[in-house]
């Protein structure tokens, strides 16, 4: 298909290139940028309007797929929430947990058609359980390590983009289970670790401080993943020092944030073990409860206690974080936006629906409390640098058609804690490889996202 986008406000902000003028998609690729009188199949005015990469969202979790999905149509509900808010590429697999067979999943994607291109890591806790080591609160043995390395190459040769660690979920796993693990990754070529810390709050800086000595230990990237729910307690100041100091030593360590000052897990899981309350200076209250019998409802004990004890797996979403420190992350300099999001039942946090537009619409034009080409930047190059996409985050001749076309007067976050899968306004067109996907704010086209396997050994 050949597209003209025609009149828009293009933005390409690797160059910091901003000018009215037109773009021509063919083949999957960005053809031309300049004025241009050639007919095509799809001709779009942005008149008014920022056209800018499509969105890479570098942190967000995949859709589960359960025994029912070997006998229908799969189901792809957190990826079409991905394209409905700018995403044209996602990566999954983080917090330590992923599918236990990429390939497999993959496959399964491609059958089905993804709305947005796709790539995942292989998931530390999936491995411990892939091995047997169910309890997260004992340590892995040498045999343990060894079954898990075995996996994880496997996983790596099947194209994972690297290997997440999920440490608050596994408190028993320690440093030098981690650093075997991820010196796996030598042997193939451009993977990346990803991290959520094992500490929060008063504990934040140590936990950083530990991802900080893994990656100059094992000589690899870290990616921190959402550094608000980590530090948004009273020391993010701290925390991003800590960050650019460590860069500042050679020692390859970035972080992303979604915007938001509440985050989002099961109950049943070890971040709410006795003493969190205590940590976050908060209480049973903050709580809400987001499905399941007790919908809607924030916390008292008796409710707390109840599902930690018989529904483990309800998803809960708890307001105790600073918003003022989430916006001090978002607004530091190589700090990337992204989601966090997840789906469980048609039930979740507003952020899989709302990060990116919320950034654009409240931040950048409501608040000015971020310059459009640097949101854009930490939406879009930032994480292409960070998973070495030479095509991608990019608008220049040459790159991959992945393209957003959004009004930046109207562009604005509507999904809510009651409401979390509600699209935004102002994305108007989004061009996934070459192909129209969204189109006047409503998806047309759900199967243009492609698998990204990274190279292998």
């Amino acid at each position: 298909m050949k597209i003209v986008i025609k009149g828009g406000r293009v933005i390409d902000p690797e160059t910091s290139f901003d000018r009215i003028t037109d773009i021509t998609v063919s083949d999957g690729k960005i053809s031309r940028i300049g004025d241009t009188s050639e007919t095509a199949d799809c001709a779009i005015n942005a008149e008014g309007k920022v056209v800018c990469p499509g969105f890479i969202d570098i942190h967000m979790h995949e859709d589960r797929i359960t025994s029912q999905d070997t006998h229908k149509i799969f189901k792809t509900r957190a990826l079409e929430c991905m394209l409905n808010m700018g995403v044209t590429t996602a990566v999954g697999g983080n917090c330590g947990e992923s599918p236990e067979d990429f390939g497999q999943y993959a496959g399964m994607l491609e059958r089905a058609g993804m709305p947005v291109n796709f790539c995942c890591f292989m998931g530390h806790k999936t491995l411990r359980e892939l091995v047997d080591l169910n309890d997260p609160y004992i340590p892995a043995s040498d045999r343990h390590i060894e079954e898990m390395k075995s996996l994880l190459k496997k996983a790596l040769q099947d194209g994972v983009v690297g290997i997440s660690f999920g440490l608050e979920y596994t408190p028993g796993a320690s440093t030098e289970e981690i650093i075997a693990l991820g010196n796996v990754l030598h042997g193939f070529e451009n993977r990346l670790m990803a991290a959520h810390y094992r500490y929060d709050a008063d504990r934040g800086i140590e936990a950083l401080q530990e991802l900080i000595d893994i990656s100059g230990e094992t000589h690899l990237p870290m990616q921190i993943s959402h550094l608000g729910s980590c530090c948004a307690f009273g020391n993010m100041k701290e925390g991003l020092a800590l960050i650019d100091n460590a860069k500042r030593r050679g020692i390859d360590v970035e972080a992303d944030c979604y915007p938001y000052a509440a985050f989002s897990t099961t109950i049943g899981s070890p971040v709410f073990d006795p003493g969190c309350f205590e940590r976050w200076k908060s209480s049973y209250g903050a709580v809400l409860v987001a499905e399941g019998k007790y919908r809607g409802n924030y916390c008292d004990e008796y409710i707390f206690e109840d599902l930690r004890k018989n529904y483990p797996e309800t998803i809960v979403v708890a307001f105790v974080m600073n918003q003022n420190e989430v916006m001090e992350a978002i607004q530091h300099p190589g700090i990337m936006v992204a989601s966090d999001g997840y789906i469980h039942d048609g039930q979740g946090h507003p952020r899989v629906a709302g990060t990116f537009p919320k950034v654009l619409g409240r931040f950048v034009r409501e608040e000015k409390t971020l310059d459009l080409i640097e949101a854009l930047s930490k939406m879009t190059i930032l994480p292409a640098k960070r998973l070495n996409f030479s095509k991608k985050g990019r608008i220049q001749e040459g790159c991959d058609a992945d393209i957003v076309i959004f009004d930046p007067e109207q562009i604005i976050d509507r999904a809510t804690f009651e409401k979390p899968l509600e699209s935004p306004s102002g994305i108007e067109w989004v061009i996934v490889n070459g192909e129209v996907a969204l189109q006047k704010s409503h998806p047309v086209n759900n199967q243009n996202g492609k698998i990204i396997r990274f190279g292998g050994a």
